[in-house]
């Protein structure tokens, strides 16, 4: 099953063209190789007021939905308190999971991919919070370079181990808590 992907230029004025032919939504679809209800859609959610359909509107129509104010930019206690946090060593998991566990009453949950995407906003270059992550990259890489976090090399399973570690006698054998973090901080 292929991913979907925004419509181009390019398609859209196919799309005008097609339709001032008299093409069916299907046919345009079809044309495209694109899903019938995409083009459908594009064709209710773009239209001009007189019925028709012009591409070079539907492309200004496309880019302003995607610019829209981000979450934390409408609401200024929340930014203050989320760069505040940030400044103190916080991580965006750390605040969602604050917020999400109602500890600020006055302030809405967030998830972190909110918080990620509210620091790496170009509207946020400037104050550079970035520099306030662990690995305080510039630019954030693309998900699908990011590697998975529950993979750990050459994990084994607990239920693998020596039945000599069962008894603990010999060093090494022994479970202890120690957590070394690069920051100091409370863990």
């Amino acid at each position: 099953m292929s991913s979907y992907s925004h419509l181009s230029s390019a398609e859209r004025e196919q799309i005008a063209i097609l339709q001032a032919a008299g093409h069916s939504t299907n046919a345009i679809a079809e044309a495209l190789g694109r899903a019938p209800y995409t083009i459908g859609g594009e064709l209710r959610r773009n239209c001009l007021a007189g019925g028709g359909y012009s591409p070079h509107h539907a492309d200004g129509a496309h880019l302003e939905r995607r610019q829209r104010e981000a979450a934390l930019e409408g609401d200024e206690r929340l930014s203050r308190f989320v760069i505040d946090r940030l400044s103190e060593g916080w991580s965006p998991e750390q605040i969602a999971g604050w917020l999400k566990n109602g500890a600020e009453p006055k302030l809405r949950s967030l998830v972190t991919e909110t918080i990620y995407a509210f620091v790496y906003r170009p509207s946020q270059k400037a104050a550079e919070l970035w520099r306030y992550l662990l690995r305080r990259r510039r630019t954030r890489r693309p998900m699908k370079a990011r590697p998975s976090r529950d993979a750990i090399k050459d994990r084994r399973s607990i239920h693998d181990r020596p039945t000599s570690a069962a008894d603990r006698k010999q060093a090494g054998h022994w479970e202890v808590d120690l957590v070394i973090c690069k920051r100091p901080r409370p863990v």
